[in-house]
This record gives structure tokens, sequence and C-alpha cells, in this order.
């Protein structure tokens, strides 16, 4: 999980630098650039936490599979 975070926001950061660069070399108007900030940061986040959920659920079953294998069975003999 530590690897996607940290792929995706070299990925993210590489893209809003570079698309960024090229909407301020064009001049264009402040509110789109913020919009398009807005934009990536909201894909981003939106991933960020898919991510967190996905990692969570396989800790979670992860922990269920370790306690069933760590339960005692008994056999009860009359």
């Amino acid at each position: 999980m530590r690897d996607f975070i940290q792929f995706t926001a070299k990925c993210f950061f590489i893209l809003l630098i570079a698309l960024g660069t090229l909407f301020l070399l064009f001049a264009v108007d402040f509110i789109y650039i913020l919009a398009f900030i807005g934009v990536y940061v909201a894909i981003f986040a939106t991933c960020l936490v898919v991510a967190i959920i996905k990692e969570n659920n396989r800790i979670k079953k992860l922990r269920i599979v370790e306690q069933d294998k760590n339960r005692v069975k008994y056999v009860i003999i009359n």
C-alpha cells in the first residue's frame, strides 16, 4: 500500500507540475488554474481513500483468518 501511495503521489505531482507549467505558459485565467488543481486534488484524494479502504478490508480478512487458525477445536467424547 505504501508503494502505491508513493507511486500515485509521484505521478500526481509530476502531472501537476507539467500541466500547471503548460497552463501558466499560456497565461490562463487564475480561476482555471484553481479548477485544474482542484480536480487533480479531488482525484488523488479519492484514489487514496479507496486504497486505504481496500487495505483495511484486506487486513481485517487476514486477522479473521489468523483468528480462525488459532481457534482451539474441542472434541467432546461421551
